[in-house]
Order: C-alpha cells, then structure tokens, then sequence
C-alpha cells in the first residue's frame, strides 16, 4: 500500500513541475489577466488526478489546451493586439466574410471601398468615442495605413467581430457589393432580403439573406427584457435592405414603422 502511495506522491511531482514550467515559461500576460481562475484549477485538478492524464499523455508532452480557458479570451485579445500593433496590408477595396457564429451559418461576401468604411467609422466614433479603444479604432488604424494601389481586395481580419455592424449599416445604404457564396451569384443591394426581429423577447437580429433564402448577415440589433404580452411579430415580410427597388415599403432600420 505504501508503494501506492509513494508512486502517487512522485507522479504528482513530475506532473506539478512539468505544469509548474509551462505556467512559468510558456503562458503570456494574456492567459493570466483572462484565464487566471482556469489556469489554476486546471493546474490543482491535473496534480490530484493525474492518473487520468494518463489517458491522455499528449497533455503532459503539450499543455497548452489545459490552459487555453473556457472561451479563448486571451488568444482573442491577444490577436487584437497584434493587429493593432502590425495591422496586415490593407488596399482600396475591402472584402469581408461573417464567421459561423451563434445564430448558424452566413453565406454571405462584401466587398466595401475603404475610403467609404473609413467615412462611416470616423462618423461612428465622433458619436461614440468610447469605441476607440474597441475593434472600431484598431479598424480606423488599419484603413489609415492603406496603400490605395492595391486594387485586389483585402480581407478584413477575422478577429475584428463588430466590423459586422459596421457593415450592416453600409450594406443597407447601398455602399457595398454583395454576393451569396452558396448560389454563387452577384447581388445588388436591392435585390437584398431584410428578415429583421421586431420586438422580440430577448435578442432582436438584423437578417440580410439572397432571394433564395440564405442568410448573408447576421447581426444583433437591439435586446428587449421582461415579458411581452401582445404576440411579436417574427420577422419582417421580405422587405428589400434597400428602398432601390420598391420605394414605398419602410427601410428595415426604420424600427419605429415597423
């Protein structure tokens, strides 16, 4: 029994100082601002049961998935950062793509001219100056340093997750080129189909789809608490995202019509 024991105890040692080093060499100032909390019951939980790692030994060979947190904030804010730091080439034309996200799949592709996203931003944040330290300003610096002679377009940097409302508003104002990637066709902004939430209980959503129904954006409007008692209306009747083509329905960010 007290070889048990002693195996016990000096596994736990040699879990503890492999862990211990990669606590002390490997995780930045990123993992312990965000997954401080993470970092250490995961550390607690790995020495006290370390025969289950067993199971798993790449875990003890690479650590880094112990540590990573419940939601990898730090890897986000670090590459926010580095963005903000070195921001990637960037030209005259912009293209971006929403990723998979909590409301399913968009299939959606824009293409903005910069000097435009870069008008909207420099309007936002005279309203809102408190967006600078956000994804707004990292944006606005990427757009300064363009170099307009490249005409092919560049992507907007994944980690930059509210670009989406930046793009919601330009797209509804007719300032981009659409294009659904699942049809594979070309749209002009009137052809876009706006199925927005209206006075739902919880997150009302903004929708732009193609005619055949695929979403292309999706992007949180406005939320509503308590309890609604008159029935909500689900969404809109396909009204197009922009007044192009039927001028007499109400735009969609025209809530108050609704």
């Amino acid at each position: 029994m007290m070889i048990l024991f002693y195996i016990y105890c000096g596994g736990a040692l040699l879990v503890a100082l492999r862990l211990g080093w990669h606590m002390i060499f490997e995780l930045d100032r990123y993992d312990w601002h965000y997954n401080r909390g993470d970092i250490w019951t995961s550390f607690a939980l790995s020495v006290v049961l370390w025969p289950l790692m067993l199971i798993k030994p790449l875990n003890l060979i690479d650590p880094r998935k112990l540590f990573e947190g419940s939601f990898g904030i730090a890897a986000r804010m670090r590459v926010r950062d580095e963005l903000w730091i070195n921001p990637p080439p960037c030209g005259s034309v912009i293209c971006y793509r929403q990723e998979h996200g909590y409301y399913g799949e968009t299939c959606g592709e824009f293409l903005f001219c910069a000097a435009d996203v870069e008008q909207a931003l420099r309007r936002r944040l005279e309203e809102s100056p408190n967006l600078l330290k956000d994804d707004e300003g990292a944006i606005l610096n990427w757009l300064l340093c363009r170099d307009e002679s490249l005409t092919h377009p560049t992507d907007v940097p994944s980690a930059w997750s509210r670009f989406q409302y930046i793009a919601n508003k330009l797209v509804r104002a007719g300032g981009a080129k659409a294009r659904c990637l699942k049809c594979g066709i070309d749209l002009s902004s009137g052809q876009l189909v706006a199925n927005d939430d209206y006075g739902m209980l919880g997150w009302n959503l903004d929708r732009l789809a193609c005619p055949n129904g695929h979403n292309l954006l999706v992007v949180q409007n406005y939320h509503v608490y308590g309890e609604i008692v008159d029935e909500p209306i689900q969404h809109s009747n396909r009204k197009p995202a922009t007044d192009s083509l039927k001028p007499g329905l109400p735009h969609p960010d025209n809530k108050a019509s609704a």
